[in-house]
């Protein structure tokens, strides 16, 4: 693994390395969080912590429920990286099909991009169902966790033991056998396809695909849905997720 290389400023700015902890940790959890909950995550000083999401709400940034007393990702972080995904690239062409995709297969559609050993959200679609699955954009996840895991997995010069610290490092719900997780990274080498029924979340079916045809991996793009719908066969879900990347490609 070559980890993203970056050259650490002569002297950092401590209250932007706060903020820019405080925007992670909230991006990292799907429920809204407390200050109490941010300031012993993220060990900041309760009152440098407060005077933050203030201003990161006063910049829509952070928006805060005043009756619950907690803190969640605002849409103003969509506007400012909107000059990053209105370029007509094939991220931004495989964002625009994923909506389509999601309303067939009743599914949350998600992409995301390998950072380092971790995997970003960079844009999701969902069904619009009453009751559906949600992702939180800019979460940052373990690169071999779920469906996305085991692309990652196959598509890598990993040595064994890489796989088995990677493998290990995965919050899972029901921890899959590793020697079968193995025979399922070879599969998805194989197919071009990584499917996890129920490891991450039980009930629930990821299926994802490279947005890359070749080369290092760059971008997934991964569907998430409950295992007991009727739309949940794997394959019907590759062959319409290789539809988003075809018209990626376009």
């Amino acid at each position: 693994m070559v980890p993203l290389q970056r050259t650490e400023p002569a002297k950092q700015v401590g209250a932007v390395t706060a903020a820019i902890a405080i925007l992670r940790c909230l991006g990292h959890h799907e429920d809204s969080l407390r200050l109490t909950e941010i300031v012993a995550k993220e060990g900041i000083n309760p009152s440098t912590a407060l005077n933050i999401l203030r201003t990161l709400e006063y910049e829509g940034l952070v928006a805060f429920d005043r009756r619950t007393k907690r803190y969640t990702l605002a849409s103003g972080l969509a506007d400012l990286a909107a000059p990053l995904v209105k370029r007509d690239d094939p991220v931004t062409r495989a964002a625009r099909a994923m909506v389509a995709a999601a309303q067939e297969l009743h599914a949350t559609i998600g992409l995301w991009r390998r950072v380092g050993d971790e995997l970003e959200l960079l844009h999701v679609a969902d069904c619009g169902a009453t009751i559906r699955i949600a992702f939180t954009l800019g979460r940052r996840l373990p690169m071999f966790l779920g469906a996305m895991g085991r692309l990652v997995a196959a598509r890598g010069e990993w040595r064994e033991e890489e796989l088995d610290r990677g493998f290990a490092q995965v919050p899972w719900a029901k921890p899959p056998c590793y020697a079968a997780w193995k025979d399922e990274v070879t599969a998805a080498a194989r197919d071009a396809v990584g499917i996890d029924r129920g490891h991450v979340n039980a009930g629930v079916l990821g299926v994802a695909v490279p947005l890359e045809r070749a080369g290092p991996l760059r971008h997934v793009i991964a569907a998430a849905l409950f295992d007991t719908s009727d739309h949940a066969d794997p394959r019907v879900i590759a062959h319409r997720l290789r539809a988003v990347v075809d018209d990626a490609d376009a």
